[in-house]
């Protein structure tokens, strides 16, 4: 299971404040840390960083350290019209060659050797955060470490489709997106018109057409 561990980084506002229930503290940031389980056997895992760098630096070096050994894994980025040329390589005790960037909101594929955490140390974004989703093939995830359903019942256009991971293969359930109503899947009880629920640190595709849509995401803890 993806665990969340946030640590509250609290602090007063007026200097020289004892220490009292009675006091008010307000929170300046939420970091902490998240760990996203991978597959070994060279499988791949679809995923994605839920935290922001406390540094600002999306680099993978930076962010996705895997369990090792695992020399020779491959990270695999979408981009836009198919996978990113430049694929990076693990090397154990030294991190990722060559280097790439990978903001908050998007998944990608690693294979790996090993199977263990990747575990990413960072800040909640909070406040509002938005993903603009282009037509064509988006890889996408929360920017907010919640499992839920996602990306919303307003984000899509007649005819979309989300396609989920199963773990070594894609999801045979293909979800689509009606205009007015929202997403659909299977059909089972308790389905939700915002999409799939997605896991921390998951993931999913979404094959759109028309217009950018934005997925928007307020939170406030």
């Amino acid at each position: 299971m993806r665990t969340l561990k946030a640590l509250l980084c609290l602090s007063a506002l007026a200097g020289g404040l004892a220490t009292s229930v009675a006091q008010n503290v307000y929170s300046l940031n939420i970091v902490g840390y998240v760990n996203v389980p991978i597959q070994g056997g060279n499988g791949l895992s679809l995923i994605s960083n839920p935290l922001k760098p406390s540094n600002g630096d999306y680099n993978i070096t930076n962010t996705i350290a895997l369990p090792e050994p695992n020399e020779g894994a491959s990270l695999f980025k979408w981009a836009g019209t198919g996978y990113d040329n430049n694929v990076p390589s693990w090397i154990d005790g030294y991190g990722w060659f060559p280097d790439m960037s990978i903001p908050l909101g998007e998944c990608f594929f690693i294979q790996a050797s090993t199977a263990g955490n990747v575990t990413f140390v960072g800040e909640v974004s909070t406040g509002t955060n938005t993903t603009t989703v282009p037509a064509g093939i988006s890889f996408l995830a929360n920017k907010v470490p919640v499992a839920e359903p996602y990306p919303g019942g307003t984000v899509g256009a007649e005819g979309d489709s989300i396609f989920t991971w199963a773990g070594n293969q894609w999801n045979n359930v293909v979800w689509s997106y009606i205009d007015t109503y929202g997403w659909f899947g299977d059909g089972s009880p308790g389905e939700s018109t915002n999409g799939p629920v997605v896991a921390v640190g998951g993931g999913v595709v979404m094959q759109h057409a028309g217009a950018p849509v934005v997925i928007t995401r307020i939170f406030n803890p």
